[in-house]
């Protein structure tokens, strides 16, 4: 709904005559603007019929926070209307919009609550042009006009400018600066305008025209009727001009022209409350969005939730600033109320997290020891420090801070910005090292012994992270991962029994729809594991702020819960530790904050950053229960008795006060939302990073740095950012002690389980789950025979040549790794075939006869013989790779080792787009094993953001791969102890940290022989060589499966296939030099090139054109992939 305005043209009398404004034109545009996003949030949000559709000329999808903004807008407008529409009176009731733009608003009700409609009137205003346009296509369109009944032939009024005049609609194009007109009109299209009970609106419109014209408006509709309601939905501005949202707010609309005139006239509550008053109306309600978002009136918390289903949402900070600048105003001349009361809410209850009884003073808001802090910034010449919700760090033995990841302007960062003191000339820091993966809503935070620990993040609502990182020195290990992805949630460090490090992860959201209930304790022993709660148990929520204040005790407050409201009251919790091990976690509702009445509405919050200095807890930014924190409040003090803290039988006294750091003119004003701040070596703050995705209005980041420090203590020196380089991965043999640490894999580790009913097979294939089966009898075939295998290879693989060279030897003196290295080969496949089925007929996908053929020789287990119809290939693998690549296969398969030990790793279809597949390829580029020699013990390297399966598959296991899954494997030697075995950690697991019997197949070694005297022997044993057979077979149909077109690649999907060559059809289209002749006239040509025009012809796209419309196209199929 836009500004509204006319010239006047018809009609007759002076009072028509009136000028355009000067930016009326601009003003009109922005009415597009709105509708497309209106259109957008319709389409997701809201129930069909959709109207807006009708009215936009092109839909885009908005982002989720504007979705989310307009859908609270337009939520706002729809309830005024019904709680006006339902009110009882006997009079006829009008709503008239006042700059309603192209909203279809009248037949959204109209449609939908007809008969709460019934005898009410709905009348909307706007330019003249806008109307007319409105009016052609309401008529145009049946679904629109069948709404509407008319009582004579036309459908317009008497007068031109009634452009729509029926039963239940009437438009009027009318500038809203000339009254008279607009009551004449009025007037004709609604007889005893007087008598009625009138609702006007004016929803983002009036806040255009100029503020004297505005509350002329406002003061002639309280005289419209003795019953007149007066809804106002603007911009307002909750803090000071240069508050950077509330400045880029500002310059959007200035820089269309079309600046927003009473923003700083009418900015608060007071001043608004204090212009309708002037305006004649007695009773007047004021709420910014935020607060409405809230208020149990308007949404009960299960509706809010219900939002977070329909896309997922993050941008909870961007939603409440832009919530905050916005103010819902109903104001009336009537004795009968359009709103319900508002609900009072008791504060005794500090277990609420909605009330708090937390002592509120009517006092300076400030401390006065807290104006002795002081800003001081510092430009970034480069990028670097442009992120938001990354996270900062201490750099180890130097006085630098650094900040990793965060969100950048296009996507998140994996990169570290580092900065210290000018005159610093140590060496250059080292930071995370690229393996940790882009990411953003992490904590990092130091432990009580120095050590920095990564925990979490997100590269999406959707995407969250479980991995966790540990630093000990500059070095940077993978520890254990969380037992779910989590984000937004907060680490406090503790000491343990017997002086051990760990940490609490508490809070946070585990998915877009759901918060994290359990509180985490971190072990370096044992990695992590769930505590018990004792006492009252506090809402679970997420960005809260959860402080120490000791060895294991501190306080919380703040936060948000699942339904997007602030979380009030506050909290003392310490760890419960017992019999020298910690029980739990004990939480207390503390009574002891007094609180001025100004910091009080700020206290709670979300996003915020926390941190001693001396004596002070200094909270720094972030949002509160009223949204936008006042620059007065944006830092506050916490200060008392902390000594006492940790005593449950007192309670401390705390107070708290605002902070208002000095600062030079020239010092720009911090942006303080998802920014990160640290403690230096020197007692001084740093803030780094910090801005928004400011609505629709554009992007906001901090460009360089703060630094708030104690006046009296000064400043040594100034602060700059300096290059950095990365950690070196840990190598593959480091030495575990390093990190204090017995990790577990990073991934699901699947336990063999003995198959007795193939029932449980059947089940594994139809939810594509891999399974590993032990105890299977796989016959006395000859497969199982070492000499068997040797007579194979040398009978199917070896050429003349090959057998003169081994004439002087007997295959018998040689192992099968000896035969392979004489054959020059690393492994080699046969054909078989079983008794009990049948490759499939010729398909697509058949196997082609590129391996020798050994005829029967393998007999499937009973429990497997279902697949015997669905079979594709059977195919015995001899090998002494250490190592095979990560690829999949559109076909399931199962494994059956037959000799060796592997370890395998399994990716789930979800990992494909992490796991570096070349276009059009089944085998990835990316080395998941650090190491390539058999005597390591395989440590992988899982990206970011995936789930790894293990498997231990020995001989007599058979394991079940489904269909898309993601495999590599490594031969497993058991050469080390069970307890130093590990896979990026040891096995936790009883059934993988047995030991491998040494009487294996194989000739592997025993767990007690050493290395060397494994050194000494291995020319005369298969070491390193395994033999399996692998079945593969179809369960999908076979339509849907196409044989890749690569040599040596597995089966495709179908689909993928047919859209990779609907790709390259897309990218010619955009790239080949394909030129349409111009059509024929009269045996000429239509249009006759000259040798000048034709040197302005472009042969081709330019390049950067088609790329840069490639890059849409590709962010459209995502976004449809998003949809599905």
């Amino acid at each position: 709904m836009r500004p509204s305005g006319s010239n006047g043209v018809g009609g007759s009398g002076s009072e028509d005559v009136l000028p355009f404004e000067r930016n009326a034109g601009l003003i009109m545009a922005t009415n597009n603007a709105t509708t497309a996003f209106k259109a957008s949030t319709e389409r997701l949000y809201l129930p069909k019929p959709h109207f807006h559709k009708f009215f936009a000329k092109k839909v885009k999808r908005a982002s989720p926070a504007v979705h989310r903004g307009y859908w609270l807008r337009m939520r706002a407008i729809k309830w005024v209307i019904q709680q006006f529409l339902e009110r009882p009176s006997d009079q006829k009731k009008v709503i008239i919009n006042f700059g309603a733009g192209y909203d279809p608003l009248p037949f959204r009700w109209l449609s939908q609550e007809a008969g709460l409609c019934s005898g009410a009137k709905f009348v909307d205003v706007d330019y003249d042009l806008v109307m007319e346009t409105k009016r052609d296509i309401i008529m145009s369109t049946p679904e629109l006009r069948d709404l509407l009944h008319f009582s004579g032939s036309s459908c317009g009024g008497s007068d031109p400018a009634l452009l729509v005049d029926s039963e239940e609609y009437a438009a009027i194009g009318c500038d809203m600066r000339n009254l008279q007109r607009l009551e004449r009109l009025l007037k004709k299209s609604v007889v005893s305008l007087d008598e009625c009970s009138v609702l006007c609106i004016a929803e983002d419109s009036i806040s255009f025209m100029p503020v004297s014209s505005a509350d002329t408006l406002i003061s002639w509709c309280s005289r419209l009727s003795k019953d007149v309601a007066f809804c106002l939905l603007e911009p307002c501005s909750p803090d000071q001009p240069d508050n950077p949202f509330t400045r880029r707010m500002t310059d959007h609309y200035t820089g269309l022209g079309t600046p927003l005139k009473s923003i700083f006239q009418y900015p608060d509550d007071r001043s608004q409350i204090q212009r309708f008053s002037n305006a004649g109306f007695a009773q007047i309600d004021y709420q910014s969005l935020w607060e409405l978002w809230a208020d149990p009136r308007f949404l009960s918390p299960s509706q809010r939730m219900e939002l977070d289903h329909v896309e997922p949402f993050d941008e909870w900070e961007e939603f409440a600033l832009w919530a905050s600048h916005y103010c819902l105003v109903i104001a009336q001349n009537g004795v009968h109320p359009v709103l319900p009361g508002k609900l009072m809410k008791s504060r005794a209850d500090s277990v609420s997290s909605e009330a708090s009884d937390i002592s509120a003073r009517t006092s300076s808001p400030c401390n006065p020891d807290s104006e002795h802090f002081a800003y001081r910034y510092y430009d970034d010449p480069g990028e670097l420090c442009q992120r938001h919700h990354g996270s900062a760090y201490p750099i180890p033995d130097q006085d630098a801070v650094a900040i990793f990841g965060g969100a950048g302007s296009k996507s998140c960062l994996s990169t570290s910005a580092v900065c210290r003191p000018r005159h610093l000339n140590e060496e250059t820091p080292i930071v995370l090292p690229p393996e940790v993966g882009a990411r953003c809503c992490h904590v990092i935070t130091a432990l009580n012994n120095g050590d920095n620990i990564l925990v979490g993040g997100r590269l999406s609502p959707t995407q969250p992270l479980k991995d966790c990182w540990l630093q000990k020195g500059n070095i940077w290990y993978r520890i254990h991962d969380l037992p779910e992805g989590r984000y937004r949630h907060r680490i406090a460090p503790v000491t343990l029994p017997d002086n051990v490090f760990g940490a609490i992860c508490f809070g946070g959201k585990v998915s877009p729809t759901k918060v994290a209930t359990e509180v985490l304790l971190w072990e370096p022993n044992k990695g992590w594991r769930e505590l018990r709660i004792f006492g009252k148990d506090p809402k679970p929520r997420f960005g809260p702020n959860f402080v120490c204040l000791g060895f294991n005790h501190g306080l919380l407050f703040g936060g948000m819960r699942q339904d997007g409201v602030i979380c009030q009251g506050f909290w003392r919790w310490r760890l419960v530790i017992r019999d020298n091990a910690v029980q739990a976690l004990r939480f207390r509702p503390s009574h002891g904050l007094d609180t001025s009445i100004g910091s009080y509405q700020y206290f709670a919050r979300f996003g915020a950053s926390y941190g001693f200095v001396q004596d002070y807890l200094l909270i720094i930014g972030g949002i509160a229960r009223l949204g936008c924190i006042q620059k007065t409040y944006e830092i506050l003090s916490l200060t008392g008795t902390f000594s006492t803290w940790h005593d449950e039988s007192k309670e401390p006294s705390f107070r708290v006060g605002a902070v208002e750091a000095m600062c030079s003119q020239d010092c720009p004003r911090p942006f303080l939302i998802g920014h990160s701040t640290l403690r230096t070596r020197t007692g001084m703050y740093v803030i780094l990073g910090g801005g928004a995705d400011c609505f629709n209005y554009g992007e906001y980041f901090n460009k360089g740095i703060w630094v708030l420090y104690e006046k009296e203590a000064g400043l040594a020196a100034d602060w700059v950012t300096v290059p950095s380089k990365a950690s070196k991965y840990p190598p593959a043999n480091s030495d575990s002690s390093l990190t204090a640490v017995d990790r577990r894999p990073e991934g699901v580790l699947i336990a063999p389980a003995p198959l007795t009913d193939p029932e449980d097979f059947h089940a594994a294939v139809r939810v594509s789950r891999p399974l590993l089966m032990s105890g299977l009898p796989l016959g006395s075939c000859r497969l199982h025979s070492v000499d068997f295998l040797k007579t194979t290879l040398l009978q199917n693989t070896m050429s003349e040549e090959m057998s003169t060279l081994l004439k002087g030897s007997t295959h018998v003196n040689l192992s099968l790794s000896q035969i392979l290295e004489a054959l020059g080969m690393s492994s080699t496949t046969f054909g078989i075939r079983s008794l009990a089925a049948r490759p499939e007929d010729s398909s697509p996908t058949s196997p082609q006869k590129t391996h020798p053929d050994i005829g029967d020789q393998f007999e499937i287990p009973a429990q497997l013989r279902s697949v015997g119809p669905l079979m594709h290939s059977l195919q015995l693998v001899i090998s002494k790779k250490i190592s095979t690549k990560l690829q999949y296969s559109a076909m399931a398969s199962i494994v059956f080792q037959l000799h060796g030990t592997r370890k395998l790793l399994l990716f789930p279809p979800c990992d494909q787009s992490k796991l570096e597949f070349p276009p059009g390829a089944t085998t990835s580029h990316l080395d998941i094993f650090c190491d390539k020699t058999p005597l390591q013990e395989h440590i992988f390297y899982a990206p970011s953001g995936t789930s790894p399966h293990i498997v231990i598959q020995k001989p007599g296991d058979a394991l079940f791969i489904p269909p898309f899954w993601s495999v590599a494997s490594v031969i497993y030697i058991d050469g080390i102890n069970d307890k130093d075995r590990r896979c990026n950690g040891a096995f936790s697991s009883s059934t993988s940290s047995e030991k491998l019997s040494s009487a294996s197949s194989n000739g592997s070694i025993s767990g007690s022989e050493s290395v060397s005297d494994f050194k000494e022997k291995r020319r005369s044993q298969s070491d390193w060589v395994d033999a399996t057979v692998n079945l593969s077979f179809r369960n999908l149909k076979r339509h849907l499966i196409a044989a890749s077109p690569r040599h040596e690649s597995s089966p495709e999907l179908a689909a993928y296939e047919e859209g990779r060559r609907d790709l390259e059809n897309v990218v010619k289209r955009f790239t080949s030099n394909v030129c349409q002749p111009a059509p024929a006239l009269n045996g000429q040509t239509a249009l006759k090139k000259s040798a000048a025009s034709s040197n302005l012809m472009l042969a081709n796209i330019p390049k950067d054109v088609a790329r840069a419309y490639l890059q849409r196209l590709g962010k459209e199929l995502l976004m449809q992939a998003d949809e599905l």
